[in-house]
């Protein structure tokens, strides 16, 4: 099935995450990546790696991508790589700002070769302001970003990482739209452009509420064990555990009437949710039964029971953690792409999350292969079983060039 991105091609320099990720989206809406790798290969091939060799971490964001070693210290395969450019659309980076220059593929270097190329660097802390040109990881976007001291509970409390490589995800997002915009642009205009992005921009944006109220009070922000007593969790009298999410004044009234307390709805410590914030301690205690000497609470009946009422009620309630239900939720919603294996077998993967509503049209998401190489690769050996070739006219055809 063919993408919206069918035709397009990106040159991909990028290693481990926050670039890769990036990638994998626009080859999941249809457009060709040519990936870039150093003598060895990408280090997050030998990341994570099963017994049998397989690496859930490279294949997550490097698959359906056809790669070709080139040692970019080289000249000769510098020229590789700019021949290459010249037949894509748009190029992305994770180097540091400036090593791109130093190699030889800046991009003026890169325009010269294509004026319509679009080329996204994505770095730890962009090319411009005081920490520019230094490296970093996904923990130091975090730190570096707030959001680890905002996931602490309370001022004194130790700062806490968010897992799965978080500011990494959010940066390869960032940096998937900026490259959508550049060709947009590009199409439009005739000129390519480069785009900056970084881990540190990425985590400002996604925490759009608290920095503008910082920006307002210059308070801190910290979480709560529960941020609201009607936007959290709680434990069910089976032991498992539903998240409620109660906002407006119909979804309250509903929580009254699965309590057995249709009363709180009068009660003026809870009639809004401005004062339910306000006593919020005391209406969690009531919730939550631990103190609560009542037995109409969430600890007195099972999760599934508290649930089935709650959506005959039309409220939101669900469950936690990965159940059946969300697998079942997203082979409907085609949320998985199948990815096929060298060893003939089938993986599946979460694919790019935008889906289609309209009639006769569709944001088709293609079934991928797993990272194709114009280099051999034995299972197993991880990043080292990656083998270095010339830059050779042969290998650049064999890349889908001229």
């Amino acid at each position: 099935m063919q993408g919206p991105l069918d035709g397009y091609r990106i040159l991909d320099f990028t290693r481990y995450q926050q670039g890769p990720y990036a990638t994998v989206l626009l080859s999941d809406l249809g457009a060709e990546i040519w990936k870039v790798e150093p003598p060895g290969g990408d280090p997050g091939r030998g990341s994570d790696l099963s017994g049998d060799g397989f690496s859930r971490y490279f294949e997550a964001h490097d698959r359906g991508k056809r790669s070709i070693v080139l040692n970019l210290r080289e000249p000769a395969a510098v020229e590789a790589a700019l021949r290459m450019a010249e037949h894509c659309d748009g190029v992305i980076e994770n180097y540091r700002p400036g090593v791109m220059d130093r190699l030889g593929l800046s991009y003026e270097q890169l325009c010269a070769r294509n004026p319509k190329i679009v080329v996204v660097s994505a770095s730890a802390f962009g090319a411009e302001g005081p920490q520019a040109g230094e490296p970093g990881y996904d923990v130091i976007g975090q730190a570096t970003g707030g959001v680890m001291t905002l996931q602490a509970l309370g001022a004194e409390a130790e700062p806490r990482t968010l897992p799965g490589g978080f500011a990494d995800q959010v940066g390869a997002m960032q940096a998937c739209i900026a490259m959508l915009a550049g060709l947009i642009a590009a199409q439009d205009s005739g000129h390519g452009q480069q785009v900056d992005v970084s881990l540190l921009g990425s985590q400002i944006a996604l925490q759009s509420v608290y920095i503008t109220g910082f920006l307002k009070n210059g308070e801190q922000p910290h979480m709560r064990r529960r941020r609201m007593p009607t936007f959290t969790f709680y434990q069910a009298a089976d032991g498992s555990w539903l998240v409620i999410g109660v906002v407006d004044a119909r979804n309250w009234r509903s929580l009254c009437q699965l309590m057995g307390h249709p009363e709180w709805e009068s009660d003026e410590r809870f009639a809004n949710a401005p004062a339910r914030m306000k006593h919020a301690d005391a209406l969690e205690t009531l919730l939550d039964g631990r103190r609560a000497h009542t037995p109409t609470h969430m600890r007195a009946r099972p999760r599934d029971d508290l649930r089935d009422h709650a959506r005959r009620a039309g409220d939101q309630r669900q469950g936690t953690g990965y159940p059946h239900g969300m697998w079942v939720c997203m082979r409907l919603r085609n949320a998985c792409t199948a990815v096929a294996m060298p060893s003939s077998s089938r993986m599946r993967a979460p694919s790019v999350a935008a889906r289609s509503c309209s009639a006769g049209s569709e944001v088709a998401v293609r079934n991928a292969v797993a990272s194709r190489s114009a280099v051999s690769r034995r299972r197993g050996t991880g990043g080292g079983g990656v083998q270095t070739i010339d830059a050779t006219k042969s290998e650049f055809a064999r890349c889908g060039g001229e």
